[in-house]
């Protein structure tokens, strides 16, 4: 099982904990901090969303599990 995000760079993973930073899917922009959150097996997450500075677009962080040889 591996882990992809839709909104964030996923910066380490251990498990069902990940940690990320987020990112603008509209402009690019990465923010400069990490943020952790746990991610359910087979299951997906949203994360809390943000607003980029750079363009002003909002967005959701989602996370989810998937199977690698899928």
């Amino acid at each position: 099982m591996a882990i992809e995000m839709i909104g964030g760079v996923i910066v380490n993973e251990r498990g069902t904990v990940v940690t990320f930073r987020q990112k603008c899917e509209q402009c690019g922009y990465v923010f400069d901090f990490n943020k952790t959150t746990i991610v359910p097996a087979y299951a997906s997450r949203k994360v809390r969303p943000f607003t980029c500075p750079e363009c002003g677009n909002r967005q959701e962080v989602i996370a989810r599990h998937y199977r690698e040889d899928a």
